[in-house]
């Protein structure tokens, strides 16, 4: 952990009596802090006070609950995201205008507060003993496991630590922004000992996000709820630098693979990267219509080289397309040129196809413009665990 940092997690019985379901990150010092959350224009209770945290650039604890959303809950949700704040802000003795709140679950459910109450009663005292190793997995909803990771650094000889944990396997198609600057969901914590104003955090993670978590997607669904924070404070005396900077891009970049991969029903983890758009956000249009396209996905899963598919996506995608400079590549294996199927011996592409992880780059032909997106095939355990 970072120095100065502690975490917690427990069951207090809202996914049931032996599943973690609340978590809680503390740091015993003040920290700056930045946020970026979903523009989804029906944003949940927790986004819209964590907005006004974050907007302050300043923290203390993160409250944290799976199991409900607490999305498209009216003005009592919106209560509800206060109490959490101001009932942990009352057990650890901090300003309540210096917790974030952040929910994940069904959407339309009223959190149970009877049970949360108790459940920050709890988190409060294990914190108190050093906190324990259970936060990763109260988080999650309908992740098969816990995802973490963390990156240790040097500066002229001194260490600093940068943790992050995330959830996230459905609903998954994050646009988040920054705030300051000009039944699943994505969330993700990271915390820092590095010393740092709240403008440079900012900075840092709306530039982090644009290779991590908003190049991302497995059903093309952008949630109520999708949030990160990012607090850091200072405890190790290093500056957020370039070193820092490396060091979070990093680890928002594993992050974000793992949630790729760890896609509901998900069986392959495939890159798409666009290069030689007319421009960058040509590269990132359609590098996201070919990620997001169900009919390509479906084909992935069924080991099927329909790469029309992909070329249809291409051309409505938004993005200039010259249909004769069209170039793909899965892995190293050259599947269209100038636009045209290429003959390739059926026993590569099968072999290929067959793998658990594929890269398949584009090449436009059209300019200097490079993008890309992680994505993962669609399945019928997918359709199984969304019916409900």
């Amino acid at each position: 952990m970072p120095a100065g940092f502690k975490a917690a997690g427990v069951a207090c019985g809202i996914k049931g009596r032996e599943k973690n379901d609340l978590a809680l990150i503390y740091s015993e010092t003040d920290t700056a802090a930045a946020g970026a959350f979903t523009e989804n224009r029906l944003p949940a209770a927790p986004v819209r006070l964590s907005r006004k945290v974050m907007a302050g650039g300043r923290c203390r604890a993160v409250i944290i609950n799976s199991g409900s959303a607490n999305a498209c809950t009216g003005v009592e949700g919106y209560a509800d995201a206060e109490r959490m704040a101001g009932l942990t802000a009352e057990a650890l003795k901090i300003d309540p205008g210096l917790v974030a709140v952040c929910s994940t679950g069904r959407i339309g459910d009223p959190l149970p507060m009877d049970k949360i109450e108790g459940g920050i009663a709890a988190l409060a005292e294990i914190i108190r003993t050093g906190g324990n190793g259970a936060a990763p997995e109260a988080i999650m909803t309908t992740d098969t496991g816990p995802k973490q990771t963390a990156v240790e650094f040097e500066e002229e000889g001194i260490t600093a630590r940068i943790r992050g944990m995330a959830k996230g396997a459905g609903m998954i198609y994050p646009r988040m922004r920054v705030e300051g600057l000009s039944h699943a969901t994505m969330l993700a914590f990271i915390i820092t000992d590095v010393e740092a104003e709240a403008e440079t955090l900012r900075e840092a993670l709306s530039r982090s996000l644009e290779q991590s978590f908003n190049r991302i997607t497995v059903d093309g669904d952008t949630s109520t709820n999708d949030t990160v924070i990012l607090m850091a404070n200072g405890r190790s005396g290093v500056k957020a630098g370039v070193r820092f900077r490396e060091a979070l891009d990093c680890l928002t970049r594993e992050l974000a693979r793992m949630i790729v991969a760890d896609g509901e029903g998900a069986t392959r983890f495939i890159e798409i990267e666009v290069r030689s758009a007319q421009s960058r956000e040509d590269a990132r249009v359609a590098a996201a219509a070919v990620a997001n396209s169900n009919l390509l996905k479906c084909a992935f899963y069924g080991e099927s080289p329909n790469w029309g598919r992909m070329l249809a996506a291409l051309g409505y995608s938004g993005a200039e397309i010259e249909e004769g400079k069209v170039a793909v590549f899965l892995d190293e294996v050259e599947i269209i040129r100038d636009g045209l199927l290429r003959e390739v011996p059926e026993d590569i592409i099968t072999g290929k196809l067959k793998e658990s992880s594929w890269k398949f780059m584009i090449d436009l032909g059209l300019g200097e413009g490079n993008d890309f997106y992680y994505t993962c095939d669609l399945t019928p355990e997918y359709v199984e665990i969304n019916k409900r």
